[in-house]
């Protein structure tokens, strides 16, 4: 039984925010017992989100994994970068799709298989990817790390007639990944001495690179984006997902989703952030292309 291997393995202690309050995964796992006893339905979602499923107006079909972000269910975080980028809170509090209860027992579910039935999540993973690349051909875009940010290499390895991609943190996997059917595009941050000095080295490499600017682009916004950073003009990345589409080399834009006016007027003095706010809009403006 599932269940009775997680009650064997899993940290049961680890603290959890579940459902709007603080529990242990030891309590959701006992709360939810027939759930957890059961393999997850599905792995990879089929344009399961409103920003993938844009690919649709270039004729891609993108399937994608939602895991348990970062150290949401266990000790060994699935985002080694997380806490140093300072996008762990933020990933953990304001997704909405974690804020949704069958959206969190799924994603705790998957990652509960990931970690303690390694392999036959894997075999699930690749009986999947067998299925949607049967279904959808060349049209197909896996995005294994929805909310994670796993080194997929050998599997990407296995399907070199398959296009995937995902946004990392990790800028040493990025630069060693030999995989030419996964791209990448380096996420960066203005949170710590740390985040910014990745973020120096992904423009002095040259990387693909997002940027997530605090403004929903509304007239009530202080923040406005630039038209060029690091002498490269700024591209949308809010238009689709499909970042393998990008030229080598882009810089894009993300706009803050799921907040309000108020909190990002507020959040926008802020020097040590996430996002780009125009308190450290000067900073990432002086790094310079060597």
């Amino acid at each position: 039984m599932l269940y009775e291997h997680y009650k064997k393995n899993a940290e049961l202690k680890h603290k959890i925010h579940f459902d709007g309050k603080d529990t242990t995964l030891g309590q959701v796992l006992d709360e939810h017992k027939d759930y957890f006893n059961k393999p997850p339905s599905y792995l990879l979602g089929i344009n399961s989100s409103s920003k993938v499923s844009k690919g649709k107006k270039l004729k891609i079909v993108t399937a994608i994994q939602y895991l348990a972000p970062d150290k949401m269910i266990t000790s060994k975080t699935l985002c080694p970068n997380a806490k140093r980028n300072g996008c762990a809170d933020a990933c953990l509090k304001d997704s909405g799709r974690l804020g949704m209860i069958s959206s969190q027992k799924a994603m705790i579910n998957r990652t509960l298989f990931y970690l303690y039935m390694t392999d036959n999540y894997y075999r699930q993973l690749r009986y999947e990817i067998d299925k949607a690349y049967m279904t959808y051909g060349d049209a197909l875009a896996v995005r294994l790390n929805g909310t994670s940010d796993i080194n997929y290499k050998d599997l990407v390895k296995d399907y070199p007639h398959v296009q995937f991609y995902d946004y990392t943190k990790n800028r040493n996997m990025m630069i060693k990944n030999t995989n030419k059917n996964h791209h990448y595009t380096f996420s960066g941050s203005m949170f710590s001495d740390y985040s910014i000095k990745e973020l120096k080295r992904a423009v002095k490499d040259k990387l693909n690179i997002a940027l997530a600017f605090n403004t929903a682009n509304s007239k009530k916004d202080t923040l406005k984006i630039p038209s060029k950073l690091f002498g490269v003009e700024l591209v949308s990345f809010d238009d689709t997902d499909a970042r393998f589409k990008d030229k080598d080399g882009a810089i894009g834009y993300l706009s803050r989703k799921g907040s309000s006016v108020k909190l990002r007027q507020l959040e926008d003095t802020e020097q040590d952030n996430f996002f780009v706010t125009s308190a450290n809009l000067e900073r990432i403006q002086a790094i310079e292309v060597v």
